[in-house]
């Protein structure tokens, strides 16, 4: 079982980053030469959300949760680490929570206004390049982790 966990935990967080990293080197060059640029990035942006957001990151937190579980580390420990470990994992979670807001304000409140505001599009692009550089770094911090058990 625990396994099978974190083949999920896995998969989501590479469909998660991966979607972001084939958003910025990939799709974006190309949608930004369209005439029809605005719509495909709302509607490709909308279903990335869905996807990603309503569905990814719950299933990131409940199976990072599980997975704690599986390797005995206490829950208490991410209020009070007691090992490099620990604190390790805790800094990961606190940047999952970062994600998680910048992940709701850039899909739920900016994005929607950015079709038709130059200042929310802005908005928009910066959060969407703090979220993909704070889960990069989470990424980083997880790799940190198998060597800090």
């Amino acid at each position: 079982m625990n396994i099978l966990v974190l083949f999920i935990h896995i998969t989501f967080a590479c469909l998660w980053v991966g979607g972001m990293l084939f958003m910025v080197f990939v799709s974006s060059p190309y949608i930004r030469r369209t005439p029809f640029k605005d719509e495909a990035f709302q509607n490709i942006g909308k279903r990335f959300s869905n996807i990603g957001t309503l569905i990814g990151l719950p299933t990131l937190f409940i199976t990072g949760l599980l997975n704690m579980h599986f390797l005995s580390v206490p829950y208490s420990s991410l209020l009070h680490p007691e090992s490099v470990y620990q604190k390790t994992l805790q800094i990961k979670i606190h940047t999952f929570f970062l994600v998680v807001l910048t992940s709701i304000l850039h899909d739920f409140y900016f994005s929607p206004k950015a079709k038709n505001s130059k200042k929310y599009a802005k908005i928009t692009r910066i959060l969407g390049i703090l979220n993909l550089i704070l889960s990069l770094g989470i990424v980083f911090l997880a790799s940190a982790l198998r060597y800090n058990m």
